[in-house]
């Protein structure tokens, strides 16, 4: 199974190992005793999605410690890449990111040549089956699923043609923007009910208007 999908890729009209077409910076690992309440994001695999940074049990760091690591601080354009515990989510940072001090399980990944390869599109090979099964042949059979970054740049990463990148570049940001828009009218909604309650429909509808105006939507 694994051959087949190696031998597909090799034989595309282009491909690349991933190491030869990102740079590849690791993360820190500054120990359990570091953990805050509350501060500057510690951002662990855990807490890493393909869809973004989930809530729910995350640890943080001090401003002190973060001033003295800070050249972890992802950046705008980087693909963050778990290779830990749960190895092979991939989320790609298209918008300035908060303050965060990602994990030693976590890798930044910047392309090399973005119109050659679009960060969108290859985040979305790393999150496909394509990849998934070269980890899962790489890190079968240990106890605690480790991939090495000695096979993370190993890994064949198709390339499609430039136009058909962009197609899914906008595919994805269309689909990033949606969901968006999504959480914002379902808190919009929310506090609508809220304030119905509190004081009553009109007054709640006028609310949601202002705010549907701010997002250029109308009901």
């Amino acid at each position: 199974m694994y051959d087949e999908i190696v031998n597909a890729i090799s034989k595309s009209e282009e491909y690349s190992c991933l190491g030869d077409i990102v740079s590849i910076k690791k993360c820190i690992e500054p120990g359990s005793s570091a953990y805050q309440d509350n501060g500057i994001l510690f951002l662990r695999v855990s807490n890493l999605s393909k869809l973004g940074i989930k809530n729910g049990n995350q640890r943080y760091l001090s401003k002190g410690l973060y001033q003295t690591i800070k050249k972890h601080q992802p950046q705008k354009g980087e693909i963050l890449l778990s290779k830990d515990a749960t190895p092979g989510i991939a989320y790609y940072l298209k918008d300035e990111p908060e303050k965060m001090i990602p994990s030693g399980g976590i890798l930044r990944l910047k392309v090399h040549d973005e119109h050659r390869l679009y960060p969108e599109y290859l985040t979305l090979v790393l999150n496909s089956t394509l990849v998934q099964k070269q980890i899962e042949r790489n890190v079968g059979g240990s106890i605690i699923n480790h991939w090495l970054v000695s096979q993370v740049k190993k890994t064949l990463i198709p390339i499609l043609h430039e136009t058909t990148q962009q197609k899914i570049a906008e595919m994805v940001n269309n689909s990033f923007y949606n969901r968006k828009l999504s959480k914002q009218l379902l808190e919009i909604a929310k506090r609508g009910v809220e304030l119905a309650i509190e004081n009553d429909e009109s007054f709640a509808q006028e609310w949601i208007n202002e705010e549907l105006n701010k997002l250029n939507i109308e009901l």
